[in-house]
């Protein structure tokens, strides 16, 4: 399958073909794993929905809410996929946001790690 370029903008939740003046990050994909990208990323509005609910109860600490920790796994794993198939820029800037142990620890060994392109040998 032919890869194609895309726009991304995690915060809006939005793919498109055309760059934007929104926040993006540029990946080349095919659309197998664009449909991958918008499943994350649909995934996450509804995280985010379920972090707001728990968010209007005063008493509940957000460092122990189930809500919070997927919202975080997730949006670590949008990133982990943004790396995947982003363009070099995009690995740069993902890279200098420091978000993603496994480009922190070289001996990470994260499912799926090798094919990031960084630690192609398991021991």
């Amino acid at each position: 399958m032919a890869k194609q370029r895309y726009y991304v903008s995690v915060s809006a939740s939005m793919v498109g073909t055309e760059p934007s003046l929104t926040d993006q990050l540029t990946v080349l994909a095919t659309e197998e794993e664009r449909n991958h990208l918008l499943a994350l990323l649909n995934q996450e509005q509804k995280n985010i929905e379920k972090t707001y609910l728990r968010a209007q109860i005063p008493y509940k600490s957000a460092d122990h809410d189930k809500a919070t920790n997927r919202y975080n796994d997730n949006m670590v794993e949008i990133y982990r996929y943004l790396y995947k198939i982003g363009t070099l820029e995009t690995k740069r800037h993902i890279a200098y946001m420091d978000i993603l142990q496994e480009l922190r620890t070289p001996d990470y060994h994260h499912h799926g790690y090798d094919n990031l392109g960084h630690n192609n040998s398991r021991s």
